[in-house]
């Protein structure tokens, strides 16, 4: 009895002198103390929950060996051994969470500003977080393209939700430049070049994009390549822990993302993702039966090592092969069977000379080859589209507050185009065209004034071998911080976009006069900028943008028209945008946006006698008056995570453009637009923790209030010359689900 009461005694005081667990959790992105976060020591099954400042308390702890796991749905599973070596030992860890597709490494830092990722406080810029990237990509696609269409201003091109090219306030995709690690690419998309009867994907995922920011008007020269906006986005290195993988499969594809570190000194780091799709079959029996089979694969590498701590050199590939199939097509003109390939690699170089010079350089080679052919296999279209190009830039911090950026471009860009009509004699178009462009550009980015005042200010050059042209550009921009926590923002820009390859004015007429040159833009923005908060800001912005496009003439006066370069449209786009966003990885996070915008252009046009004049303007097929895009996140518990994305916009227009006037002028078009379109979207997510691995379990329902919208079919001329617009149903109510496994 006495040895049991002493044992009773003694477990009792072990108990009372148990030593303690203690720390802090913070996310990676931006420092914030992370609340709600499972915190568990393995071998006890002891666990708590973060406090709201992400602090937790796990006692009575005897001596002994442990494991501790941290874990929350978005973020990597993370354990990690600890040892309590007496009863009155107090064991302090902090640890830094990181979002699921973020680099893992041994020592994580630590982003700032939450909302400026990229160059100067004075660029405008609409960025994406990694944990954003994955929650707007939604379930089914896995796009970051699809969460670029989340952001305010943007909208899927058309509203067609099944592409996944876009509008930036007002400027067409085809206006807005793609930047992969700093070099320009064309759409990275699986689609065929003719098929809009059906989807499109880019070959990017969320689990290889580490940042994406869409800088929408008069941004930074170095981004001067078109003259809409600019989409820079930044893939992520490999993990350098040990290997780490995650398998995914959902009802769209199924993709698998390894990592690890490269070498056993922990100086290099490698990350492989593989994607098969099958979200042609999805569209088939979601929207109509007679949409086109489009079947894809992608995979990409990257590879990052450290020849020594100045020297960094990195690897890059990105592929992929779409098959498009659309069985509605029985016309031999038309394209039935089409085959695509995108090649992407790159290699770079930084040499870190000092803490203050950094060089970065970069090497690069694109390819892109499709295939057209008919009913009864005979070949419609042959395009390959290949491209070399190299530069660099270099980084010069030459003061505490001051930093000196330049660099350079060359590009070998060659097109090949085989178009040929069936049945017809001598009618195939054998095209090669080749060109060498350059450009370069040197900006400064200063803060003055105890850092109440940041500007930025550049100058650029272009030009293209066999263009009589070398356009000079510039622009300006500035952030005054007014008060403790009000900006005020103006910038100012000038563009130029250098047409490759060449498209014929007139080819075949009596009047085959101009060859399209180049593209040049305005752009002007003002705008304030309110901070509640370090997680919470709103901003009102006013932005221009004036278009011109110029075109070379080689007819003579039978043409109206004198040989020469001539202005021959002009275009604007503009309005206001108001966005409150709150960015937080505890409780509500994301953003609600308002755009109002106007996009209208004009035409240069022939009127006799012997009369060049400039149209009435009309609208743009890109003009939405009225947009909202908004997304809400909320953590409701620590591995239970639930999203929802709101998205409203006008109808553009389907119908517009010029018509003859009997006196021989021209007037606009009466507009006919879609309807206006609406979709929400909710999402949860739910995870499952284990010793060393997880899984996690992706819920998600597209159109949830299975609103009718509409995209655009096809347009029907009638005999009288009138224009009948006929749509079709997008995407219904759509419940979908995926699954994630890591390990």
């Amino acid at each position: 009895m006495r040895f049991a009461v002493a044992a009773i005694l003694f477990t009792i005081g072990t108990l009372l002198h148990a030593a303690e667990l203690r720390g802090k959790v913070t996310n990676a992105v931006g420092g914030e103390p992370l609340g709600r976060i499972n915190v568990s020591v393995l071998e006890r099954k002891l666990g708590t929950t973060t406090a709201a400042d992400g602090t937790f308390l796990i006692a009575n702890l005897p001596p002994g060996q442990y494991t501790l796991r941290v874990n929350a749905v978005g973020f990597r599973l993370l354990t990690e051994s600890f040892t309590i070596v007496t009863s009155e030992d107090v064991h302090e860890v902090n640890v830094v969470m990181v979002p699921d597709n973020f680099r893992r490494t041994d020592v994580v830092d630590v982003k700032a500003d939450v909302f400026q990722a990229g160059d100067s406080p004075a660029v405008v810029e609409e960025n994406l977080s990694s944990a954003e990237i994955r929650e707007a990509s939604t379930v089914l696609a896995d796009d970051p393209f699809r969460a670029v269409q989340a952001l305010p201003g943007v909208s899927a091109s058309g509203n067609n939700e099944l592409l996944a090219d876009f509008t930036v306030m007002g400027a067409p995709f085809s206006e807005v430049g793609i930047y992969v690690d700093d070099v320009l690419i064309p759409s990275p998309f699986h689609n065929g070049s003719n098929v809009t009867n059906g989807a499109s994907l880019s070959l990017l995922t969320s689990e290889i994009v580490d940042q994406m920011r869409l800088l929408p008007v008069a941004y930074p020269e170095k981004f001067g390549d078109q003259v809409g906006a600019a989409l820079d986005i930044h893939t992520r290195d490999g993990s350098t822990t040990g290997p780490l993988f995650r398998v995914s499969v959902g009802l769209g594809d199924s993709n698998i993302v390894g990592e690890g570190r490269l070498g056993d000194a922990k100086r290099g780091s490698w990350l492989g993702a593989f994607r098969r799709s099958y979200l042609g079959y999805l569209t088939r029996n979601l929207i109509r039966s007679d949409f086109a089979d489009i079947t894809f694969y992608d995979g990409s590498l990257k590879l990052t090592y450290d020849l020594t701590p100045r020297h960094t050199v990195t690897f890059f590939g990105l592929g992929g092969n779409t098959l498009v199939n659309d069985p509605s097509v029985t016309d031999n003109t038309d394209v039935h069977r089409a085959t695509s390939d995108f090649i992407f690699l790159r290699a770079g170089w930084r040499w870190s000379v000092s803490p203050h010079l950094l060089v970065d350089n970069r090497a690069a080679y694109i390819r892109q080859p499709t295939l057209e052919t008919n009913p009864s296999g005979e070949l419609l279209s042959r395009t390959s589209y290949g491209e070399w190009a190299g530069g660099s830039n270099v980084i010069w911090a030459w003061s505490k507050n001051s930093t000196l950026e330049g660099g350079w471009n060359l590009r070998r860009l060659a097109d090949h185009v085989v178009d040929v009509t069936p049945g017809v004699p001598q009618s195939t178009y054998d095209r090669d065209q080749a060109a060498l462009r350059g450009d370069g550009f040197l900006q400064e980015s200063s803060s003055v004034l105890d850092n109440r005042l940041h500007v930025l200010g550049g100058i650029r050059v272009d030009s293209r071998e066999d263009l009589g042209v070398r356009p000079f550009s510039a622009q300006g921009s500035a952030a005054w911080r007014v008060a403790r926590a009000t900006e005020l923002q103006l910038s100012i820009g000038r563009y130029a976009e250098l047409e490759f390859p060449d498209f014929q004015f007139g080819q075949g007429t009596t009047c085959p006069f101009a060859e399209q040159t180049y593209e040049k833009s305005d752009h002007y923005s003002v705008g304030v900028e309110q901070r509640m908060g370090e997680n919470t800001q709103v901003r009102v912005q006013f932005f221009d943008r004036q278009t011109n496009n110029f075109v070379t003439n080689q007819g003579d006066l039978a043409c109206l028209i004198q040989p020469g370069t001539f202005n021959t449209a002009q275009r604007y786009s503009r309005g206001v945008q108001v966005v409150l966003q709150r960015r937080s990885a505890n409780r509500l996070s994301g953003w609600v946006g308002y755009t109002f915008a106007r996009a209208r252009e004009n035409n240069l046009f022939a009127a006799p006698p012997q009369q060049v004049l400039y149209s009435p303007y009309f609208d743009s097929t890109t003009d939405q008056p009225n947009s909202v895009n908004a997304l809400a996140t909320y953590r409701l518990r620590p591995t239970v995570n639930m999203a929802a994305k709101v998205l409203f916009g006008t109808g553009f227009p389907a119908v517009t453009g010029l018509e003859r006037t009997p006196s021989g002028g021209v007037e606009p078009l009466p507009v006919q637009r879609l309807p206006n379109y609406f979709r929400a979207d909710f999402r949860t997510d739910k995870d499952w923790a284990f010793r060393r691995w997880k899984m996690t379990l992706y819920g998600e329902v597209l159109n949830l209030t299975n609103h009718d919208n509409r995209i655009l079919n096809f347009i029907e001329v009638t005999p009288g010359g009138q224009q009948i617009v006929h749509t079709q149903g997008a995407l219904p109510f759509t419940p979908t689900v995926g699954m994630v496994f890591e390990f």
